[in-house]
């Protein structure tokens, strides 16, 4: 006798019943329609958004294309601050410098 049907015979069917019901176990399917798998409703978001990233590129080549012409002709100008907080931000600068 294996030892899950040791337990089933102490506990009786219906209590394993509501165990797994409650774990969220499903019985496998019948025979003859094959595995199967189900995805939580957030991993179809998840995989959704995932690949909505994917099609954003790495770098936004018309923002560096002018950054670098602005730079070229000298018209470049950030706003010394706004660089300022960053810095301190990332820790790369204290505030007392």
């Amino acid at each position: 006798m294996k030892m899950i049907d040791k337990i089933s015979g102490v506990y009786g069917p219906g209590v394993l019943d509501k165990l797994n019901a409650k774990k969220g176990y499903k019985p496998p399917r019948e025979e003859g329609k094959g595995d199967g798998v189900e995805f939580s409703s957030f991993a179809v978001a998840l995989a959704k958004v995932s690949g909505e990233l994917k099609k954003i590129p790495d770098v936004r080549e018309q923002l560096v294309e002018d950054f670098k012409r602005q730079i070229a002709e000298g018209t470049y100008s950030p706003d010394m601050n706004q660089v300022a907080r960053s810095l301190i931000g990332a820790g790369l600068l204290d505030r007392e410098e």
